[in-house]
């Protein structure tokens, strides 16, 4: 069964067709919100604020006529986001373009930079998975290679969920929409080092206790100690599996391995699973906003110049079928000739086009990215695993709603 996906176009002719105060609400009227939001219910907004020296994320007053809109139905908004992987540049003492999304106050003040407040929003700003990432619920699932899954714990505290996900493209997912804001978005500080290296966890119990001075100095719930022995002990009961300790370790003494693209992919989309089972598959309301579509992830501090045209806003309480129907969208579109796409080698001249084949994307051989555009296909093994593990269908309707000026009487 095709599922429905909500189209409004980019293009704006009068101030009535407002990307951001009338398409993005009417695009929630259209999946039925209005008839499951009551008064009192606590609903979060989840979306991303950037890195520090990107431009790409969305603007924040898309975010905010949001707030307003969940208010006039007399839910009660949160906007949140979730701890980037690692540890504070504070500790670490190096900047990186992942710098400043460590812990709630790193990443608060990036939202604060970006134009994410309280003020701004009309509604708190918070971290799904705690100060430091380590709130978690942990969701018993069954996945591709995951049998369990770290969920942001704070998901506990709302109602529903409505995911407002920049579309755009990714280094190593191929894309990132509403399935990578599930899978990588909505679990833990761990949940995001799983995705991307698997569920190893392993210790050199043999190593001196100097090489993990430092791990025991960042654990924040003192699982890392000295034990009896005078060598390392990790006690599994108050480990949160954070990994902030792999961030500071010396002479790789913790072991955390390593993970294919493919298998990057799937533990993302294992992920997904874990997080839409936790909270509750008709609790979630999920909006892409295809603007500003670069090759880079808003988790990054590039921010090169879009390489299609904007699309405009698409809904659907499907993530796979509004992925798909975004991803088809893309494809459907011009290339922009000052664009990344345009210094690529053997990009297509004639249709059908698939641009998302082409983006430059990480080379785990040269551990740098690949401008080649030797054709790759991620991005449809996102969709095709989404699917197998039952997140939605890759069929949809697309519906265009278009928004008319009213005749003055």
């Amino acid at each position: 069964m095709k599922s429905d996906v909500f189209y409004f176009t980019a293009r704006t002719h009068f101030h009535g067709q407002s990307m951001s105060k009338f398409k993005g609400p009417l695009a929630l009227r259209n999946l039925g919100i209005e008839q499951r939001i009551k008064n009192g219910d606590k609903v979060v907004i989840k979306t991303h604020f950037g890195a520090l020296e990107n431009i790409r994320y969305l603007r924040p007053s898309y975010i905010r006529f949001l707030c307003d809109f969940v208010k006039e139905l007399g839910g009660i908004p949160s906007v949140a986001e979730s701890c980037g992987w690692g540890v504070p540049e504070s500790v670490s003492g190096t900047h990186t373009e992942y710098s400043g999304r460590a812990t709630e106050e790193e990443y608060l003040n990036i939202a604060l930079l970006h134009g994410f407040t309280e003020e701004t929003m009309g509604a708190p700003i918070l971290m799904l998975d705690g100060k430091v990432g380590t709130d978690i619920e942990i969701q018993k699932i069954n996945g591709k290679i995951f049998k369990e899954v770290l969920v942001a714990g704070r998901l506990r505290e709302f109602d529903y969920m409505i995911f407002a996900s920049h579309f755009k493209g990714h280094g190593g997912s191929g894309f990132g929409g509403a399935i990578k804001n599930l899978g990588i978005g909505c679990v833990s500080k761990g949940g995001k080092v799983e995705a991307h290296t698997g569920k190893t966890f392993e210790l050199n119990y043999e190593a001196p206790l100097s090489d993990y001075e430092d791990c025991i100095k960042v654990c924040p719930t003192g699982a890392m100690r000295k034990g009896k022995n005078g060598k390392i002990q990790r006690d599994e009961n108050l480990c949160k599996h954070c990994y902030m300790c792999k961030s500071v370790c010396k002479n790789k003494v913790i072991d955390i391995g390593e993970s294919t693209r493919e298998e990057f992919i799937t533990q993302m989309v294992d992920n997904a699973k874990g997080v839409i089972e936790y909270f509750g598959k008709n609790k979630i309301f999920y909006v892409n906003y295809a603007i500003d579509i670069t090759y880079q992830c808003d988790c990054t501090g590039g921010s090169d110049i879009p390489f299609v045209p904007d699309i405009g806003v698409l809904a659907s309480l499907d993530p796979v079928a509004l992925d798909q129907a975004t991803i088809d969208l893309v494809h459907k579109s011009s290339i922009n000739p000052h664009s990344v796409l345009s210094d690529v080698d053997g990009i297509p001249t004639e249709g059908p086009y698939e641009w998302f084949s082409h983006t430059p994307r990480f080379n785990p051989e040269s551990g740098g990215m690949d401008f080649s555009g030797k054709e790759s296909k991620h991005w449809q093994l996102q969709l095709k695993l989404a699917e197998e593990i039952g997140l939605g269908t890759r069929d949809y309707n697309l519906i265009e709603v278009v928004i008319k000026k009213k005749e003055k009487n």
